[in-house]
């Protein structure tokens, strides 16, 4: 209850100076918000959008926020089409107002050329309930109040209403659901206005209960008239009932629900019908009515998401937006509309990868430097947010939907360009100017696909390549792995992508991938991998420290070599604070029956059958080493280095080595 009373409060507040509440806006999918900044309409962009409707915007038109615009343009708009998407973007987010004037506008006005209605009405539809709710409540229904998302329409309607239980549901819908606000409009208004209604009749003491009860008819006719936008006036509301009958009936759209109900109760000599059809005959032909539209729009909603899903696939550079649109289509409704509304421009970001293609390596990336564009992993270290200069936003084509532009995610309208240094084509990241010929050099199409190896990016006559230098730039054929934003290229994901490289594609499941984060631990840092084969079980760990290389420990007996675990024998010893990191990969010992490890610390864990896995440590390890290891007459360790009095001890097949901590000297005492 303290939460609804703060926001009661801070609904007047802001309700006093009639500005409406701002609706925070989604962050797209695995993209950090803090470093990412949400793209914007440029003014190119918004003279183009203005253009399409025949309008010459002025300079102050320009300056406004992209939601403001759309109105904007709207106030001058005729088209339905044009008009009814500016209107549902303006109900949704700021990114949807912004992908409006980038592209919907032009969209739009080509329907309404052809005549091909797609929102107009799904826009009607939303447009009249929320008129509908103004008006039982007694508020005006300025076109501009109409056209807002369900949570602004609320917000503004409270500060305009007294009714206790209205503003009692508006409260709690707006720390509510999108689709409790949806319904509260709807249906939710109307039922809590009626009990206001009724609440103020039964606490009038002064009334018979005969005025009490033809009170509660006018309110009830008055209510049912609302359904077709009939401002409830005296006169209409003291009519009979047959009479509002024929009201809603010429107020109903011509072969609507509500018209054929409302004949029907009129042709009914009954007069317990008639009221039956204002008590709530109505609302129920008029959901029929809107039944029927959201039907046609979720139908035409699912073929649009499958259409972006084909297109998505066919243009072989955007697989999480097809992935996307599948998810999408698998699900409902609300699915289908949340993806359109917000998933379709969150699954936009995508990565570029080098591949296997004539000896390139993967892990290095297409990334937007303070020293220009370059084809380079990561940081060993990376900083929180690594991976946003390697992360672009694939657009429509600047100069063409049939082809594409990389928008930089840090710096909106940017686009990686090509431009001639008055020497050769070089590429870098530029500010879009709306001129034909930045549009052209900024547009990328994909000439080819190749599964497992990924698409070629061309513009113009040149294609996207990695030079000699690790600089991006144009020249022959060159292929590109289209991956996952934010993409992970530290020591170890490198290491790991290249040694399983004749299986890495991104377009399928790997045969071996990471079973979780990379973790961190001072200067170590350490991964976890998994096979295919054997899903959520770790098949090895790797490990890299500064100044060193990736190294792995395998978890189980591994393959070449067989013998017991060594991660298990690393990780019970104290793994890297008792031992360091692994100095060297596995490798099967001289007589090939078992397996060793070094570590930075100056140890080794040997692994055989016969003997089990233990770590020979120091100056015991140093000795034993000098004898010949596993080939010496002591053999291999058969347990872990203890501590003995003045000293330590390993032991081994055959003898042992003891250390004696004053001296500094390791003695051998073969078995006799």
């Amino acid at each position: 209850m303290r939460a609804l009373a703060t926001l009661a409060v801070a609904i007047v507040a802001a309700s006093a100076l009639a500005v409406p509440a701002t609706p925070a806006v989604a962050t797209p999918t695995g993209i950090t918000a803090a470093a990412e900044v949400p793209p914007v309409a440029s003014e190119s962009e918004k003279l183009r959008a203005a253009r399409t409707l025949g309008v010459v915007p002025t300079d102050a038109m320009l300056l406004l926020r992209d939601k403001e615009f759309v109105i904007a343009l709207w106030r001058q708009a005729t088209g339905a089409e044009v008009r009814a998407s500016a209107e549902l973007a303006f109900a949704g987010t700021d990114l949807a107002c912004t992908e409006w004037i980038k592209s919907g506008i032009i969209s739009a006005n080509e329907r309404d050329q052809a005549q091909q209605m797609r929102d107009a009405e799904a826009a009607r539809v939303a447009r009249e309930a929320k008129e509908a709710a103004a008006i039982v409540l007694g508020v005006q229904p300025e076109p501009e109040l109409l056209i807002q998302n369900d949570r602004d329409f609320l917000f503004t309607v409270f500060g305009r209403v007294g009714g206790p239980r209205v503003r009692a549901a508006i409260l709690a819908a707006l720390a509510g659901t999108s689709a409790e606000r949806k319904e509260l409009i709807a249906n939710g208004l109307r039922t809590a206005h009626a009990g206001d209604q009724q609440d103020a009749i039964d606490a009038d003491q002064q009334a018979t209960e005969a005025e009490k009860a033809r009170k509660a008819a006018e309110a009830a006719r008055g209510r049912a008239v609302t359904v077709v936008r009939v401002v409830p006036t005296p006169d209409i509301v003291s009519l009979p009932d047959d009479d509002v009958l024929r009201v809603i009936a010429d107020g109903a759209r011509p072969g609507s629900e509500v018209e054929k109900a409302a004949v029907t109760a009129l042709r009914s000599r009954v007069r317990a019908d008639w009221k039956r059809f204002v008590d709530s005959g109505v609302y129920e032909a008029n959901w029929r009515d809107v039944a029927a539209v959201l039907a046609q729009k979720a139908e035409a909603d699912r073929a649009l998401v499958d259409d972006i899903r084909h297109q998505a696939v066919v243009g072989g550079i955007r697989p999480r937006l097809a992935r996307a649109a599948e998810r999408a289509l698998a699900g409902g409704v609300d699915d289908v509309r949340a993806f359109l509304d917000q998933g379709q421009y969150d699954a936009l970001t995508q990565s570029f990868s080098r591949n296997a293609i004539n000896g390139n390596i993967a892990g290095q990336y297409l990334r937007e430097t303070a020293g220009g564009v370059v084809v380079q992993p990561g940081a060993a270290e990376p900083a929180p947010g690594e991976g946003l200069d390697a992360t672009w936003r694939v657009v429509d084509g600047l100069a063409g939907a049939d082809c594409f532009s990389l928008e930089s995610t840090t710096k909106p309208n940017h686009y990686l360009a090509r431009y001639y240094d008055g020497k050769k084509t070089q590429v870098a990241v530029q500010p879009a100017n709306g001129t034909v010929d930045f549009d052209w050099n900024a547009t990328w199409c994909v000439d080819n696909i190749l599964p497992g190896a990924g698409v070629t990016l061309r513009g113009g006559a040149d294609f996207l390549t990695r030079q000699a230098d690790g600089r991006a730039g144009v020249g022959i054929e060159f292929y590109w792995w289209v991956t996952e934003p934010l993409p992970d290229s530290t020591e170890i994901t490198v290491n790991w992508l290249n040694k399983y490289l004749p299986d890495y594609d991104p377009y399928t499941d790997l045969l071996v991938s990471p079973l979780g984060p990379e973790q961190v631990d001072g200067p170590v840092r350490y991964r976890d991998f998994q096979r295919r084969s054997a899903p959520g079980q770790v098949a090895f760990r790797s490990y890299w420290s500064r100044g060193g290389a990736v190294h792995p420990l395998t978890a189980g007996r591994g393959t070449a070599c067989a013998s017991p675990e060594l991660l298990a024998t690393y990780l019970r010893l104290g793994g890297h604070p008792a031992l360091g990191v692994p100095v060297t990969d596995e490798a099967c010992t001289s007589d090939k029956a078992g397996r060793f490890v070094n570590f930075a610390g100056g140890g080794s864990i040997y692994s055989i059958d016969r003997a089990g896995a233990h770590a020979v440590l120091g100056a015991i390890r140093d000795k034993w080493v000098s004898l010949g290891a596993e080939k010496s007459t002591l053999g291999y360790p058969t347990a872990d280095e203890v501590a003995i009095p003045g000293g330590r001890r390993g032991t081994f097949e055959r003898g042992r080595i003891d250390y004696d901590t004053a001296t500094g000297v390791a003695t051998v005492y073969p078995a006799s």
